[in-house]
């Protein structure tokens, strides 16, 4: 009876939750104005827990039947896939399908999916990120400039910062990071080692405005590469065995 009870109670939370995340994707098909933007991402309460009960009566009932789960709208960029934005969000596929009503993995530019919230923040440098993203940051600086000084790993955060900022890159991280030979790490599968704890540093002070480079979109090593277009860039400064130009 006990076991009985506990899956009914599941289906209730799974069916609430469900209908939260139908209503507000019918709230966006309306043009009720949210913005989707990566970048600029709404909050909407949902909720989640034991029990769906709303969050006013939670608060005065004296038991922990329920907590409030807050979620956002996130437009599907090229290049996208269940699999990257289900990592970028801390959710199973299969849990970002059921957020969704997805009978498949199949999803479009431009669609628009409910995501969590409460593992997202806007840093002071002007960017919108979620914690694994600010990890895939930390994994680039890590692989880029292990071993230079730490001021050099901040720059190399900045730099990446920067290209999100830039017109002429693309406007989210995962986009900049996996851009078509725009980081060795990628191509070599170094980014995908685990960050130390200086380059997870040097990833939020970049993310807090320090940028060492003043605006560099681009660094390398002026003694390894021989990449012509690369030595033509006027230089900004020069970290450790990394040259920075604008």
């Amino acid at each position: 009876m006990i076991e009985q009870l506990h899956q009914n109670r599941e289906k209730v939370v799974t069916l609430g939750y469900l209908a939260v995340s139908i209503l507000l994707l019918f709230h966006i098909s309306m043009g009720a104005g949210m913005t989707s933007s990566p970048g600029q991402q709404e909050p909407v309460s949902a909720v989640s827990g034991e029990e769906p009960v709303a969050p006013a009566l939670s608060e005065n009932v004296g038991q922990a039947s329920s907590q409030q789960k807050v979620v956002t709208v996130y437009q599907v960029q090229p290049g996208d896939s269940l699999y990257w934005i289900a990592s970028t969000y801390g959710l199973s596929v299969e849990e970002l399908r059921e957020l969704n009503c997805l009978d498949s993995d199949v999803i479009r530019v431009g669609q628009r999916l409910v995501v969590p919230l409460d593992t997202v923040k806007y840093y002071p440098v002007g960017v919108t990120l979620s914690n694994q993203e600010v990890e895939w940051l930390a994994q680039m600086i890590h692989a880029e400039a292990r071993g230079e000084p730490y001021v050099g790993q901040v720059a190399v955060g900045a730099v990446i910062i920067n290209r999100m900022l830039s017109s002429q890159f693309p406007d989210t991280l995962r986009g900049v990071l996996f851009q078509r030979n725009a980081f060795q790490p990628i191509q070599n599968g170094s980014f995908y080692m685990t960050p130390n704890e200086s380059a997870r540093k040097a990833a939020l002070e970049a993310l807090n405005g320090n940028d060492p480079t003043g605006g560099a979109l681009f660094f390398f090593n002026p003694r390894q590469s021989t990449d012509r277009f690369m030595h033509s860039r006027p230089a900004k400064v020069t970290i450790g065995s990394h040259r920075f130009t604008s």
